[in-house]
């Protein structure tokens, strides 16, 4: 476990704590890592590339959708800080087959520009940009309808500081969560773990 106040390249100005996580994502640069932690940010990186095998995108889903059974709602891919939004959508689609279609994609945001990688600003020990320096925006309104009973989460293969999340947030006026396979940032133990339902 990282010591609290190490890092201070770790600074959120989220302060959504709804975000669900099927893994605990712990960086190798924090004590050596179990077989088991290896393999989930194996995985967690996998699913980032856009031309990920579909066999792997299936594993981290069927985790992912387990903590929104029984829900239904919009999920809604996070834009990378290339803007493309390929490999979440994809991860979002095969989300939403393992929940039997109670979940639609909605890929709706887009960045204004190109952006500074989360993950190698934390690499530099750079502190993570703030939420509006994401230049999250809602692109496509018209497709997504909601109801008010929907449930809309944010669609990534890793939380890190939570900023992303909340400048998807702030692009729907305050409006849904994260949905991600690993969380690097909150202090918790595995949701599948707790829910009782870790394979």
């Amino acid at each position: 476990r990282a010591k609290k106040g190490k890092d201070r390249s770790m600074k959120s100005a989220c302060n959504d704590h709804t975000a669900k996580a099927a893994r605990r994502y712990v960086s190798p640069r924090t004590r050596p890592l179990t077989s088991e932690e290896a393999q989930i940010r194996a995985l967690a990186y996998a699913i980032k590339d856009p031309d990920c095998d579909q066999d792997l995108i299936d594993a981290a889903a069927r985790e992912m959708a387990r903590l929104i059974d029984g829900e239904r709602g919009y999920l809604i891919p996070v834009p990378s800080h290339t803007r493309s939004t390929k490999a979440n959508r994809h991860l979002a689609n095969a989300v939403s087959f393992c929940t039997g279609g109670k979940f639609q994609v909605a890929d709706i945001l887009d960045r204004k520009e190109p952006t500074d990688s989360a993950c190698q600003r934390h690499r530099q020990k750079l502190p993570p940009l703030e939420p509006d320096a994401h230049r999250i925006f809602l692109a496509f309104p018209d497709r997504i309808a909601l109801t008010g009973t929907d449930r809309i989460y944010f669609v990534d293969n890793v939380l890190t500081s939570g900023n992303t999340i909340e400048a998807c947030r702030r692009a729907l006026l305050g409006l849904g969560t994260g949905l991600v396979y690993a969380d690097a940032h909150h202090d918790v133990p595995n949701n599948l773990t707790m829910k009782g339902t870790a394979p």
